[in-house]
């Protein structure tokens, strides 16, 4: 749990229907626009079936985002959607007006059933959650500069603005408000994961027996980016077999659902978590990664334990 849950909580339960959808003319609030088969229609200009384009900015200012984004000079915020995907849902913020240079945050989610991999434990819920599926999350200041105190992590082409936290307690309450079982995220980046694991479990044990390793392993002797970095560049070697880290992307989940809350609190899941944890002992391989980063001008960021 994050500090600003019960914060937000507390805030959410302020917003009224009339706020989050505000901006909407009666025609468009004609019941046949939004409602099909007694379902909320995905066909809808409404984001996640629920939320308006003026009703999401009364959202970020309820949620006082608009004021920390003033703080690091980002002012006169303007958002958009796209709703013209009946599964697909695309939010988009700008730091001033909607150009390519001043968009902050790109944010694209899917609701509906998940069909996880297969080979999973035995005890795993035969059965496809309705999930909220974040395709694609990004979070920008094009106003800064990378630096020492902020140095580039992969996939990065601006600083972070560090509301990540903040964001995903209001993506937790809009998933609990439009009664999802869960939220499912696929992070191609090791770090981007290990953000992300703070609050949310691997489906497969395998994956979550990883991020556990590298963490006690690495993280208590390197530096968070020096890590990402390390991962990025195949830089991380496994001493048990001498091989190198193989991360593939698995499905993160935070799950609302009771089934899969027992699952992943079972002992079945823990016990095969702590077995595969013994099967890896991981340390970075320096030099590699020195030569990795000066090739991509990065080793001026590197601070390398002595």
């Amino acid at each position: 749990m994050t500090r600003f849950r019960k914060e937000y909580i507390k805030i959410a339960r302020k917003l009224t229907i009339a706020d989050i959808q505000s901006g909407i003319t009666d025609d468009e609030l004609n019941l046949n626009n939004i409602v099909t088969d007694g379902r909320l229609s995905s066909e809808s200009q409404f984001f996640l079936g629920v939320f308006s384009r003026q009703g999401l900015m009364n959202a970020i200012q309820a949620f006082g985002l608009d004021a920390i984004l003033e703080k690091s000079g980002l002012t006169n915020l303007s958002l958009d959607i796209d709703t013209c995907d009946p599964h697909i849902h695309r939010l988009f913020v700008y730091g001033g007006k909607a150009t390519a240079d001043n968009k902050i945050c790109e944010l694209v989610l899917k609701q509906g059933p998940l069909c996880f991999e297969e080979g999973i434990l035995p005890s795993f819920p035969r059965r496809n959650p309705n999930v909220l599926q974040v395709e694609w999350l990004l979070l920008q200041n094009p106003r800064q500069n990378f630096s020492a105190e902020k140095p580039p992590l992969p996939g990065q082409i601006y600083p972070g603005l560090g509301i990540g936290d903040r964001l995903m307690e209001i993506l937790i309450i809009m998933t609990r408000r439009v009664r999802l079982e869960g939220i499912v995220n696929k992070p191609h980046y090791f770090h981007t994961a290990f953000m992300f694991s703070k609050e949310f479990v691997f489906v497969n044990p395998l994956n979550q027996a990883l991020m556990f390793a590298i963490s006690k392993n690495l993280l208590s002797k390197y530096s968070f980016w020096l890590v990402a970095w390390a991962a990025h560049f195949n830089c991380i070697i496994n001493k048990k077999d001498g091989k190198p880290l193989d991360w593939v992307a698995g499905n993160l989940i935070l799950p609302f659902a009771k089934d899969l809350i027992k699952y992943f609190r079972s002992r079945e899941y823990q016990q095969e978590v702590s077995r595969l944890i013994k099967k890896f002992n991981f340390e970075i391989e320096l030099e590699k990664l020195r030569s990795a980063l000066l090739r991509n001008d990065l080793e001026k960021y590197a601070r390398f334990p002595k």
